[in-house]
């Protein structure tokens, strides 16, 4: 006899992609200058995930996807204020452009390099991840 709640083992639930944060390009980034301004900053890379009070000059786009197969993907870009204008910035894992509709890879590390005028942001260092889990995620320290 067959129990009434018996699905087959070939019967899978449908997963779905489930996106998170900030969708950043190589292509946004390499729009920032130094000295922008917040709005300015905000017109090209949207409204920061993460914009801690205690921190009012450091925003944090912070970019994850699990996939419906388990894999995750993630990103991380951080633009420092000085004086209400943008400072420095840097960041990880960051796709190259905007048609990149599956995310982030995660096994490919692109680094986003500043521009020419730009002083590169050094104490950008490791910490905890903004998002959780093991995952590192730049911080000023």
């Amino acid at each position: 006899m067959i129990p009434d709640n018996y699905v087959p083992s070939v019967v899978k639930p449908y997963r779905f992609d489930i996106q998170q944060g900030n969708f950043v390009t190589q292509e946004d980034v390499a729009r920032l200058k130094i000295g922008m301004n917040k709005e300015q900053v905000r017109f090209i890379l949207g409204t920061p995930l993460l914009n801690d009070a205690f921190h009012a000059d450091r925003w944090d786009y912070v970019y994850r996807l699990l996939k419906a197969d388990g894999q995750v993907s993630q990103a991380r870009y951080t633009v420092m204020f000085q004086n209400g204008t943008v400072s420095r910035h840097g960041g990880e894992n960051l796709p190259a452009t905007a048609t990149d509709l599956i995310g982030p890879d995660s096994t490919t590390k692109s680094s986003t390099k500043p521009l020419p005028a730009e002083k590169p942001a050094n104490d950008i260092k490791e910490s905890e991840s903004a998002v959780g889990g093991s995952d590192r995620a730049p911080v000023l320290k």
